[in-house]
C-alpha cells in the first residue's frame, strides 16, 4: 500500500532525508518551499498527508497554509514539523487543525512511523464512513451502490468514482487535474477533456439531480451543498 505526502519545507536537507527514507517504504514525498507552490500542488494532486514547517519566508507562513488547507479539506492529516516547539506554538498548531506536532531535530524513521500510522487510521475511518448523501443522491463506496431518490442508478466505474469524489468534496471547487488524479490515478492521463466528457454523461444519468454538478470556467467543477439554498 503506497502513500503520497506533501512536504512543505524550505530546507532541502530535511526534504532530501525524508524523501530518501520514505521512498524505501513505498511512500512518495513531494516537496515544496512556500505558499504559492503548496496551493498549486494541493489543488492539482491527491495527497494522503501534509508535513508542514512553520517559519519559511515569513514567520507564520506554515500557520497560514494550515488554515488554507483546513478551509478546503477538513480530513486530510496535517503534521507540523518545525523548530518552534514551545507549548504555546503547539497549542496554536492544534487549534488550527493539525493532527500532530513534531519538533526538529527529529528521527526520520520515527517520523515515517507516525505518518504511516496516521494515514492507515484515516483510511480505516474513511472505509467505515464510505456513504455520501446529498440532494436525494446516496452513494456507498464500500458496496458500490448508488441511488437517486431511492431508486437504484447504474453507473460506470469512472462515473461512480467521479460522483463520489464530487460529493465527498461538496461545496469545494475541483479543477480538472485534481479529478484526473483522484479518478484516473496520478500520472495515468493528462487530458482534462476526458473529465468534461465523463461529467456530461454523469449529469445525464442523474437526470434533474445533475443540476447540482456545476462548472465554473477557469476554476473547475463542484457539487453544490444542500445548505447553499439549492
Amino acid at each position: 500500500m503506497s502513500y503520497r505526502i506533501l512536504m512543505v519545507e524550505d530546507d532541502s536537507r530535511f526534504c532530501q532525508a525524508v524523501q530518501e527514507h520514505f521512498a524505501q517504504n513505498d511512500a512518495e514525498v513531494i516537496c515544496c518551499g512556500g505558499e504559492t507552490e503548496t496551493y498549486r500542488l494541493f489543488n492539482a494532486q491527491r495527497f494522503d498527508l501534509v508535513l508542514l514547517d512553520i517559519m519559511m519566508r515569513h514567520r507564520d507562513e506554515g500557520y497560514d497554509i494550515c488554515r488554507w488547507i483546513r478551509e478546503r479539506n477538513k480530513n486530510i492529516p496535517i503534521i507540523f514539523v518545525t523548530a518552534r516547539g514551545d507549548e504555546m506554538e503547539q497549542e496554536r498548531g492544534f487549534s488550527l487543525g493539525c493532527h500532530d506536532y513534531v519538533v526538529k531535530p527529529y528521527s526520520v524513521r520515527l517520523l515515517f512511523l507516525r505518518v504511516k500510522s496516521m494515514i492507515d487510521h484515516t483510511r480505516l475511518l474513511q472505509q467505515k464512513g464510505s456513504v455520501q448523501s446529498m440532494h436525494g443522491i446516496e452513494i456507498d463506496d464500500k458496496h458500490k451502490i448508488c441511488t437517486v431518490d431511492g431508486q437504484d442508478l447504474k453507473l460506470t466505474p469512472k462515473q461512480f468514482r467521479l460522483l463520489y469524489t464530487l460529493l465527498e468534496n461538496a461545496g469545494f471547487m475541483l479543477i480538472g487535474e485534481r479529478l484526473l488524479t483522484d479518478v484516473w490515478d496520478y500520472g495515468y492521463i493528462d487530458d482534462e477533456r476526458v473529465v468534461d466528457k465523463h461529467i456530461s454523461k454523469l449529469k445525464k444519468s442523474l437526470g434533474e439531480n445533475g443540476q447540482y454538478i456545476q462548472f465554473v470556467p477557469g476554476f473547475g467543477y463542484q457539487f453544490v451543498k444542500e445548505n447553499n439554498g439549492q
